[in-house]
């Protein structure tokens, strides 16, 4: 399969177009504020974001070529083997659940097995967190990312 042609803004931010004429931007931004009191990996963990930026029509229909592209920019950001990437489903449309699925079926289909992913979930009144971090599966803290993202949801739980 093809990527779409992938325009690199800046070293953290990157845009695509879909033959649909849909534009995507993916970036990622420092998480460090959430992993405060884990300093040897705060500087380290990112947030990963996606963004419709146009897009003619309503609904956007499934397109293979987009799952594999998204896949493949947040591989090439954990290639450094230095990072970790935590992701959020948004929750602000009640589509977290649909979020969370669709990025497991990409995940799935498109992961070489160069990546480790970890899931996550917190449950608040009225309200699923769903959220993963991944991991390159050589990156030296690997095991340490791990447990501090685990600790983080299992105290946002106890809350």
């Amino acid at each position: 399969m093809r990527l779409y042609k992938i325009v690199v803004v800046n070293n953290n931010y990157f845009e695509f177009t879909t033959v649909a004429g849909i534009k995507y931007a993916c970036y990622f931004l420092s998480y460090a504020e959430y992993f405060k009191n884990y300093k040897e990996v705060a500087d380290n963990i990112f947030s990963f974001n996606v963004e419709v930026l146009e897009s003619k029509r309503k609904n956007i229909a499934a397109d293979e070529r987009t799952g594999f592209t998204i896949v493949e920019i947040v591989k090439h950001f954990l290639v450094s083997l230095e990072s970790a990437v935590v992701y959020v489903c948004d929750t602000s449309d009640a589509k977290e659940l649909l979020r969370k699925r669709k990025f497991d079926q990409w995940f799935r289909k498109y992961d070489d097995g160069t990546i480790i992913k970890v899931d996550g979930h917190i449950t608040a009144p009225d309200l699923n967190i769903y959220n993963a971090i991944l991991i390159h599966k050589d990156n030296p803290k690997k095991n340490r990312f791990i447990e501090v993202f685990n600790e983080l949801n299992a105290a946002d739980e106890e809350k």
